[in-house]
């Protein structure tokens, strides 16, 4: 399942992830971010995930993947930019923990 990802200008944070919290079983997973239904933007970057257990993330224009190799439950949190005229935009800073109640930033929870 890819994680769609949505730019909205008028919002802060202007970028979000869908699902916030992403569950990863155990094992070497793939993860695929995609822009959701009628997005236009370019994605710039994703950074914060660790290596190890993640790979060097691949960004092209419409998706970014990264390898998972996912050996024990931990819960990451990353950042992802995307660029729409020129202009950079991000995801909420996130704290690893997804629990918690002022993290309203994107986590990849290893399970």
């Amino acid at each position: 399942m890819a994680v769609q990802v949505s730019l909205d200008t008028t919002k802060s944070p202007p970028v979000t992830v869908n699902p916030r919290v992403h569950n990863v079983n155990n094992g070497n997973q793939t993860i695929k971010w995609e822009r959701a239904s009628n997005q236009t933007f370019t994605f710039t970057s994703l950074s914060g995930l660790p290596n190890p257990p993640f790979g060097t993330p691949n960004v092209s224009a419409s998706e970014i993947t990264i390898t998972d190799n996912n050996t024990s439950p931990a819960a990451y949190g990353y950042t992802i930019v995307v660029t729409l005229n020129g202009v950079q935009y991000s995801t909420a800073s996130s704290q690893p923990d997804p629990t918690a109640q002022s993290n309203n930033g994107p986590v990849i929870n290893n399970r």
